[in-house]
C-alpha cells in the first residue's frame, strides 16, 4: 500500500513539472513571437466563419502584450485578459497564502455561482464586443 501511495505522490509531482514546462514553453513563445505577425499562432475559427468576434478574439496578442508589460495594448486586444489573469493568479496563489501566512482567503471557485457568473459575464462580453456602436467598438481587438 506504501508503494502505491509513493506512486501517485511522483506522478503528481510529475504533472506539475510537465505542466510547469509547457506552460514555461507557451509563455516564451508568445514572448519571442508576436502573433499579430506569425502564422505559427492558429486564428480564431468563430471569426473566420462568421466575421464575429469570440471572447476569446485577440487574446494571443494580449498575451504577447501582457508578456511585454504594455498593459494598455494587452487590454486593447482583449479586455478579459487582466480579469482572467487575476483570477487564475488568485486561484493557484488562495491556498498557498492561506496556508504558509495563515490567511483566511475565500474559495470564490468553490461556490454553486460561480460558473453561472462567469458564463454570464463572457457571454455579456461576447454579445457588447460586436455592436458596431462607440462605446462597445472599443471592446474589439485592436
Amino acid at each position: 500500500m506504501q508503494k502505491m501511495e509513493g506512486n501517485k505522490f511522483w506522478l503528481k509531482g510529475a504533472w506539475r513539472i510537465a505542466m510547469g514546462l509547457i506552460i514555461l514553453g507557451a509563455g516564451i513563445l508568445f514572448f519571442v513571437l508576436d502573433p499579430a505577425g506569425h502564422q505559427v499562432f492558429p486564428k480564431c475559427i468563430f471569426h473566420s466563419a462568421t466575421g464575429y468576434y469570440c471572447p476569446g478574439c485577440g487574446s494571443q496578442r494580449a498575451i504577447h502584450e501582457l508578456l511585454h508589460l504594455n498593459f494598455a495594448a494587452s487590454i486593447q486586444n482583449n479586455l478579459l485578459i487582466i480579469p482572467a489573469g487575476l483570477l487564475i493568479v488568485y486561484h493557484y496563489s488562495r491556498s498557498y497564502l492561506n496556508k504558509k501566512l495563515h490567511w483566511n482567503l475565500p474559495n470564490f471557485f468553490g461556490h454553486k455561482k460561480t460558473p453561472w457568473i462567469v458564463v454570464f459575464g463572457i457571454l455579456i462580453f461576447w454579445i457588447l464586443r460586436n455592436i458596431s456602436v462607440y462605446p462597445f467598438i472599443m471592446l474589439a481587438p485592436g
